[in-house]
């Protein structure tokens, strides 16, 4: 049942991800319009449709841009829905990521494709909502906010990553979480008074685990949620759990998650002992 009582719009990047493309399926099940970036539009449409979607749900609620995120034009695009009125998105969900490669390097066992594609990602998109702003000021009194995917792992405040998995987060991901930790910076900069966003809310899911499938988790209501001050510390997190917990409490929320403004918000699932039975099904 449609529950968006307005044509609020959101605005989705790297929505072929698992986390937001999650998200995305609870966006649009729910009766909001979305608008999103893609460079290959008909695996985005292959995904949805695989997640029980009607091909007339997105015929009339999605708006599909063929682009990457270093295009400027694109990203306007799809945080106007291509409308010459240049009417903003309320809401901008960013997933964006590089693919994980594995290098010889035992300091640095771990790199992305694009080690700088989250930092890269959130300036073009603060250069093109400026753009926006420049070329008609009155968009600037309703200006989005940004809601991002991070990790765990690169907190200055308190250590959100079990025993276990330090050595791996702090050492082998040092390469990929640089990045989350400029992407994280950018957008606290650019929000609030003066910025691009009128509000930032940063998630930090455990250790990614399954695929985008909103049947595949356990339910967003099972995730332990921590900030960065007392973070949820645990081992993994289903990527469909983790879009499931931003659309119910970021893109469902009335005041589009303004609650969770300027915080780093840690979820995660399993305990200890989960973690084990878990891996004993793979050995």
């Amino acid at each position: 049942m449609s529950i968006a009582t307005t044509q609020q719009q959101i605005a989705f990047f790297g929505a072929t991800g698992g986390c937001t493309n999650a998200c995305l399926v609870h966006t649009l099940n729910a009766g909001f319009h979305a608008t999103t970036l893609a460079r290959t539009p008909s695996k985005l449409t292959s995904m949805l449709l695989a997640q029980g979607l009607a091909q007339s749900t997105l015929d009339s609620q999605l708006t599909i841009v063929k682009g990457d995120i270093s295009d400027i034009s694109a990203i306007k695009s799809v945080l106007t829905n291509n409308s010459a009125t240049f009417q903003v998105a309320s809401q901008i969900i960013s997933g964006i990521g590089g693919a994980p490669k594995i290098q010889k390097s035992l300091r640095r066992p771990v790199t992305v494709d694009n080690p700088e594609i989250c930092a890269t990602a959130t300036k073009n998109i603060v250069q093109a909502l400026q753009e926006i702003y420049e070329a008609q000021p009155s968009t600037a009194q309703h200006k989005p906010s940004i809601t991002v995917i991070s990790s765990t792992g690169i907190s200055d405040v308190k250590e959100d990553v079990p025993f276990g998995f330090r050595t791996l987060y702090h050492v082998g991901l040092a390469t990929p979480h640089k990045d989350k930790k400029e992407m994280e910076r950018l957008v606290l900069e650019n929000s609030g008074a003066g910025g691009a966003f009128c509000g930032a809310v940063i998630v930090r899911p455990s250790l990614l685990t399954g695929d985008q499938s909103v049947k595949g988790g356990k339910g967003w209501g099972k995730l332990k949620v921590g900030r960065e001050e007392e973070p949820a510390v645990g081992y993994t997190v289903h990527r469909a759990d983790v879009g499931e917990w931003i659309f119910e409490k970021v893109v469902k929320a009335g005041d589009c998650g303004e609650s969770f403004f300027g915080q780093k918000v840690t979820l995660t699932t399993l305990e200890f002992d989960l973690f084990q039975s878990e891996i004993a099904k793979i050995a």
